[in-house]
């Protein structure tokens, strides 16, 4: 595919595809499928299909949930999506309840740090000896 760059496109207007013959209408007609795909491709990625990270996520289009997305699903399929839905959801747990522990260490549970206390036996200058000029 030869790529098309910004002044070809410029140039391309109603008049240029009447003037080409039909192999060359069809080969241009190709090569802006191409470009029109790989643009499409490339307004579509996130950080879920790609290696972008989810900062470079665009904030102000938000991304269908869970519960969206099974209805659309259930409207495009009908009924044997239903019944399916209708199973997983009688199989979901309820999610778990709160505790009304703090968090961090509990009253009455094991402690950690030494088990021996420091002890500094050793008394000795760090300081270098010193040094007497004549």
């Amino acid at each position: 595919m030869a790529q098309l760059n910004k002044d070809d496109l410029s140039q391309m207007n109603r008049s240029y595809f009447q003037s080409l013959s039909q192999e060359r209408l069809v080969e241009v007609a190709d090569n802006l499928h191409q470009l029109a795909t790989e643009l499409w491709e490339k307004q579509q990625q996130n950080s879920e299909n790609s290696s972008q990270p989810p900062s470079k996520d665009n904030p102000y289009t938000s991304t269908p949930t869970k519960e969206e997305s099974a209805q659309d699903l259930e409207s495009e399929t009908g009924s044997a999506k239903t019944e399916q839905k209708q199973i997983e959801e009688s199989s979901v747990k309820p999610p778990p309840k709160k505790s009304t522990r703090k968090p961090g260490k509990q009253p009455g549970a094991k402690g950690f740090g030494r088990k021996q206390p420091l002890s500094g036996r050793s008394n000795h200058s760090t300081l270098p000896p010193p040094v007497f000029r004549l």
